[in-house]
């Protein structure tokens, strides 16, 4: 434990190591559950799932009809990810209707190379233009090209009543698993929770420690930018929607509001943590300015440890952790005490005012790890309010009319990608191994992303995973005919690790696609030799086909940049109207929630977009300095805002409600003008720039309102300078 922190740990009843004495087989048992993270639950979940589903259609209707009846339940298994039970049949059904009626397509047309061809480009075209419903779409528009695949592979006869029964089939696999998947959602749902939100406690822990380093000035590494910072930030804001998803979607039970109250407190503490940026350069770098920014900076660490205590409680069943924030606030006192700062050196109030910033965070961490032991109560809001920050759901078909348009990254894409995997079909009738030109099209279908940068590492771990795989199948064809149960088995693994690995680690994923597809000959036909060399080649002419056509109606980054400028600019107007207002009512408070979410979310963007731009052609690529000016600004705007709010919230009291309330009328015109040049004609005024600098007002005052005037003043002149960033850039 390091210096100063007061954590220490009691355990809870009925969890892990309190209770009975547990036999060591149960204890084990329970260990290796509670260490399995979401994506590897879920792919255990799959790998059961499948194989269920193959071995009752096979019970009851024959092998083939099993095999086949697996080609569908692959395909819905791709939508089915940790998610509220309410929403799983809505997204595997129609996975399922897709699987079957790509099968009829193929079916119908697999005799006939010119349909065939056409068949494999209006798949791709069609089932890709559902990412016109975002990211959650992803798995539904590789569900039809899998589908695709799994039919070109079928040997049965190419007949309209074996189409029709090869279709038949295909539905039944998708519906039974549908049908799993409800149950297991159901079933897993608290264990879910659980993990999602011990994921976004961890993620805030990271985030502390990373600040840590910020604040206290320690120097960067080599190469180091603002980027770093913001890829910390995005990685919790992912977590945090990824738990929403989870928590907020779940039933009214004490366990489930605990969970609520505790995730509320992990939201605010972001804005507290993005708040705490604010001022702390202003303290110097001289040797008084660096002993206070590491008294500072210290302080975070046991707030990271009690997270990390939290997070292992919710998931691993650990000890809850006790600590006290009077102690922690001791601890900081001392710290501060021994800081020499020259006699009336300006900079103590505001060390004064940065000290009371961090003691916010110390109160809403000691306030989560205090919640599972308070008496059982309500949130702050109902399930009704709450539901607001859950990610959209359903398929409206009025989302595609905005991408009918070659503006459109969903229609380029769309297009390139039928386009690629038309031409890998066709060139695989023609190659040698002209018996697998199935594999061609997959190998496209899995490495062409939306952008370069996703397809560049989708084509090397893919190819890298498929030479992995065909050594392990190479080994596992020497195995003697008794092994065949063996094969079965790694088979369905196969399944389950594929589906954990896809989206967290690919080559991984890559791996055991390839297990899948030479170890599937090898079940139906024992003692064939399995066709490593042509899937090495396929894999390798696919990922070539795929990166060259990222060249054929490109959407480079710049493209959406329009889109992203005004987005941003709107949505941080939209913000600051809902933050500055005096005297907020319910309604007005929970809007400022929704539109902080959103705020957070085109920045994560916009952080993705300068991820991804770094690897474009140098004509098209966009400049990364004006990139980070761009979202410094805009996340500095979201800090003082949330600086703001947290005052308003907390320290209204302390308030001159004459001066405060016009000033922040004033602001908010100012700032939606800046924001929203054509929203009117207000005149923003410049504000002297020594006003801003080393004018700090005095913290221990019972009157804040000069904190506040200075909170808007700066709130003004980044509204400027997001602006003025936004129209460099776009230059």
């Amino acid at each position: 434990m390091r210096a100063g922190s007061t954590v220490t740990h009691i355990a809870m009843p009925g969890r892990l190591g309190s209770g009975p004495a547990l036999g060591p087989s149960f204890r084990g048992t329970e260990m290796i559950w509670r260490r399995l993270r979401a994506n590897q639950l879920n792919g255990i979940s799959v790998a059961l799932g499948v194989a269920g589903v193959q071995a009752l259609v096979a019970a009851l209707f024959g092998l083939p009809a099993g095999l086949a009846a697996v080609g569908g339940a692959v395909g819905a298994s791709l939508l089915d990810v940790p998610n509220a039970p309410q929403r799983v049949w809505r997204r595997l059904l129609p996975s399922a209707a897709v699987a079957a009626a790509v099968t009829l397509a193929v079916g119908l047309c697999r005799s006939q190379p010119v349909l065939m061809t056409a068949v494999v480009a209006l798949t791709a075209f069609l089932t890709l233009m559902s990412m016109a419903w975002g990211l959650r779409a992803g798995p539904l528009s590789f569900a039809g090209i899998l589908a695709l695949v799994f039919a070109m592979a079928w040997s049965e006869p190419a007949t309209p009543a074996h189409a029709f029964a090869h279709a038949g089939w295909v539905l039944l696999g998708g519906l039974l698993y549908t049908v799993w998947a409800q149950a297991l959602a159901r079933l897993l749902q608290a264990r879910y929770r659980e993990l999602a939100l011990a994921t976004a406690m961890r993620a805030g822990a990271q985030r502390l420690r990373s600040r840590v380093a910020r604040i206290a000035g320690d120097p960067l590494p080599a190469g180091d930018s603002i980027r770093h910072s913001i890829a910390d930030d995005v990685s919790l804001a992912d977590a945090l929607q990824a738990a929403r998803d989870q928590v907020f979607a779940a039933r009214s039970t004490p366990a489930s509001r605990v969970q609520v109250d505790q995730l509320l407190g992990l939201i605010e503490l972001r804005d507290l943590l993005l708040a705490s940026r604010l001022d702390v350069h202003l303290l110097g770098d001289d040797a008084p300015g660096l002993q206070a920014r590491r008294a500072l900076g210290q302080t975070l660490l046991p707030l990271a440890e009690t997270l990390e205590a939290l997070a292992d409680h919710a998931s691993l069943g650990g000890p809850l952790p006790q600590v006290s924030a009077h102690q922690w606030r001791e601890a900081l006192d001392q710290r501060l005490a021994a800081v020499q700062l020259p006699e009336g050196d300006p900079r103590e109030h505001l060390l004064q005012a940065l000290q009371a910033r961090l003691g916010h965070l110390l109160d809403d961490v000691a306030a989560m790890a205090a919640r599972p032991l308070e008496a059982d109560r309500e949130p702050a809001f109902t399930p009704e309010q709450l539901q607001q920050f859950v990610s959209p759901e359903g398929w409206p078909l009025a989302a595609l009319k905005a991408h009918f348009s070659l503006q459109s990254s969903v229609l380029r894409h769309a297009l390139r990608a039928s386009l690629a995997m038309a031409t890998a079909y066709a060139l695989g009738l023609w190659l040698p191994w002209a018996a697998h030109p199935h594999w061609l099209v997959l190998s496209v279908a899995v490495v062409l992303r939306g952008n370069l940068e996703q397809t560049l590492s989708r084509r090397n771990e893919r190819i890298i995973g498929t030479v992995i795989g065909c050594l392990l199948v190479l080994a596992l064809a020497h195995l003697p005919a008794s092994a065949h149960g063996l094969l079965a088995l790694v088979f369905i693994a196969s399944v389950g690790v594929a589906h954990a690995y896809v989206n967290q680690r690919y080559r991984v994923a890559a791996t055991a696609a390839t297990l899948m597809a030479l170890l599937q000959p090898l079940l139906l036909a024992p003692g064939t030799a399995p066709a490593a060399g042509e899937r090495l080649a396929d894999t390798l002419i696919g990922a070539g086909l795929a990166w060259a056509f990222c060249f054929v109606l490109p959407s480079w980054e710049r493209r959406s940049l329009e889109r992203l400028s005004a987005q941003l600019s709107g949505v941080l107007a939209r913000h600051a109207a809902n933050v500055l207002r005096w005297a907020p009512t319910p309604e007005q408070q929970l809007a400022q929630r929704l539109s902080r979410q959103q705020a957070y979310s085109v920045l994560a963007l916009l952080a993705a977009t300068a991820q991804r731009t770094r690897v474009e052609p140098a004509h098209v690529r966009l400049p990364e300095e004006r990139l980070e000016a761009v979202l410094t600004h805009g996340y500095r705007l979201m800090a003082l805002l949330g600086a703001l709010q947290q005052m308003l919230n907390r320290r209204v009291q302390r308030l001159d409600a004459g001066q405060a309330a016009p000033a922040l009328q004033q602001t908010l015109k100012a700032c939606v003008t800046t924001l929203r040049p054509q929203a009117g004609e207000f005149a923003v005024p410049e504000d002297a720039p020594e006003a801003l600098v080393d004018d700090w007002p005095e913290h221990e005052a019972a009157d804040l309102t000069p904190w506040l005037l200075r909170r808007l003043r700066l709130c003004r002149r980044e509204a400027r300078a997001l602006m003025e960033a936004l129209a460099a850039l776009q230059r």
